[in-house]
C-alpha cells in the first residue's frame, strides 16, 4: 500500500510544482467566489467559517510547500 507521501516522492519536480499551483489556484478561486458585494466571505455559521478557514488555511500550506519543493528540486537537480 503506497502512502500518500511515497507517491509524492515518486512525483518529478515539475509535476510536484504544478499539483501545488493547481491546489493553491483552487483554494483562492473558492474564497473568491464566497465574497459578497462588500468583500467579506459570507458563511453560514460561525462553526462553518472556522472550520473552512481553517482546512483551507492548511491547504494552502500544503501547496506552498509542494510548490516549494517541486521549485527547488528543479532548479537545483
Amino acid at each position: 500500500m503506497v502512502t500518500i507521501v511515497e507517491y509524492l516522492q515518486e512525483l518529478s519536480y515539475p509535476a510536484k510544482f504544478f499539483i501545488g499551483l493547481g491546489i493553491n489556484l483552487f483554494v483562492g478561486m473558492r474564497r473568491f467566489n464566497r465574497r459578497g458585494p462588500g468583500g467579506l466571505q459570507h458563511y453560514s455559521n460561525y462553526f462553518v467559517g472556522l472550520i473552512t478557514t481553517l482546512f483551507e488555511g492548511a491547504l494552502r500550506i500544503l501547496a506552498i510547500g509542494l510548490m516549494i519543493w517541486g521549485l527547488l528540486g528543479w532548479i537545483f537537480l
